[in-house]
């Protein structure tokens, strides 16, 4: 149980990560757009 608990936490932060980094790619010009 506490196995699925730490791979669930683990593809959340993955998905944060590669969202933020696509998020951040176009957005280069724009300084502090969030």
């Amino acid at each position: 149980m506490s196995f699925l608990g730490i791979l669930v936490v683990i593809l959340a932060f993955l998905a944060a990560i590669f969202t933020a980094g696509y998020n951040d790619r176009p957005s280069k010009t724009k300084k502090g757009t969030r």
